[in-house]
């Protein structure tokens, strides 16, 4: 029997309007499954963004009551119990300047703005791994002159917009203040040094005005030796500041921390859990649609049983005759990944216009997870229908 005829016979007894509804369901549950996926990834990178929702590093403090006559320190105990926290990677401790300082800028400015500016200041030091930019200047040892300092981005839109503007002061644009160099001098234990600083960068993640942890340490030994070694404040590194561990921990023991960065891990939590259920739900649709598209081709070879059983006296063998249904289940297959990839894309469209309206890049990293976790799905339910046809075409030739 010629092969067309063949496979003709057996395929006799197929309805195309339940082979399309078949195939519609499973590439619409490919889609969704694929869309999840996307913008899972898509969404944990940009929460991974240290300017977006992904800043994980927390600091903390102890809570200030009537009876405290001094800030509370953190006790070694307390830290270690911070560390054995599953959600908390890492602790740092803030160590705070006990020398006096004063800042006077240099006659650049005076030109610029036709004042000079002198201030005292408050210096605070963290290890360098907590520190959010990136700057070769960032280094200092004993003998320079020279000390790099981080500045918060809140405390210079403050002095811009806030008091100098009312002031009669210079305002100052970031970089025109990251090339001018001031008079530092610190004092303290009888001892007086003029330094030159200058400022290394601008942080968004910690509001204090930073030095180098080596400097701190060295002029702490020198201007006030045999000062509290323990920390007032500790930075935290966590997966999710939100995680309920933590927010338990922190309430328990009266620590506290900025809210928004509490707010900040809940809307990550809840955008995770959201893509994520997305993602099973697009893989429960593919799961049905899987089951559904196995079933349409079990009842089609059902259907041709008498021709399978009359094939089987006349000599045919099984393989013979699942080879024509596994074809015809491959061809569809490749149909639904198909079908899913148009309207993923589709989506896609939509999906980056959306985000875009919201001042939203998605990164795009996620496609090519959503394409492989489709090809895996395909060749899942491509095993499967074989099986499947296998096991009815043995029961039904028999």
């Amino acid at each position: 029997m010629k092969k067309a005829l063949f496979q003709k016979l057996l395929l006799s007894k197929n309805r195309p309007w339940q082979l399309r509804l078949a195939i519609l369901g499973s590439g619409i549950g490919l889609c969704i499954m694929m869309l999840g996926v996307q913008l899972w990834v898509d969404v944990r990178t940009i929460m991974q963004d240290k300017e977006m929702l992904g800043r994980d590093f927390v600091v903390i403090s102890k809570k200030i009551t009537m009876l405290n006559t001094m800030a509370p320190r953190f006790s070694e105990s307390e830290i270690q119990d911070l560390l054995n926290l599953n959600s908390i990677d890492d602790v740092g401790k803030f160590t705070p300047s006990r020398f006096k300082a004063s800042m006077t800028m240099n006659a650049q400015l005076g030109g610029f703005g036709g004042q000079l500016f002198k201030s005292d200041l408050f210096f605070e030091a963290v290890p360098d791994r907590f520190i959010d930019i990136e700057n070769s200047a960032w280094k200092w040892k004993p003998g320079d002159k020279n000390i790099p300092v981080i500045v918060p981005s809140e405390f210079i839109k403050q002095y811009n917009h806030a008091f100098a503007s009312w002031q009669n002061m210079p305002v100052i644009p970031e970089n025109l203040l990251k090339s001018i160099a001031f008079e530092l001098e610190i004092s303290g234990n009888e001892k007086t040094d003029q330094f030159k600083g200058s400022i290394a960068g601008f942080s968004n993640r910690i509001q204090a005005i930073l030095v180098p942890e080596n400097f701190m340490q060295y002029a702490n030994n020198r201007y006030a030796p045999g000062g509290e070694n323990a920390p007032t404040r500790l930075i935290l590194h966590a997966d999710n500041p939100a995680a309920p561990e933590v927010l338990n921990h922190l309430k328990e023991n009266d620590f506290e921390t900025a809210e928004e960065k509490i707010k900040e891990g809940k809307t990550r939590l809840l955008l995770e859990v959201v893509m994520l259920m997305v993602a099973l739900l697009g893989a429960f649709i593919v799961a049905l649609s899987m089951m559904g598209f196995l079933q349409y081709n079990q009842l089609l070879a059902y259907r041709s049983a008498y021709e399978i059983q009359t094939l089987h006296r006349l000599g045919y063998s099984q393989k013979a005759m699942i080879i024509p249904y596994f074809r015809f289940a491959a061809r569809n297959l490749i149909i639904t990944l198909l079908t899913a990839i148009i309207l993923f894309a589709l989506f896609e469209i939509g999906i980056i216009g959306l985000f875009s309206q919201s001042g939203f890049s998605l990164p795009l990293t996620g496609w090519p997870w959503s394409l492989a976790c489709a090809v895996v799905a395909g060749l899942l339910m491509g095993w499967l229908s074989y099986r499947s046809i296998k096991n009815q075409v043995g029961r039904l030739a028999n």
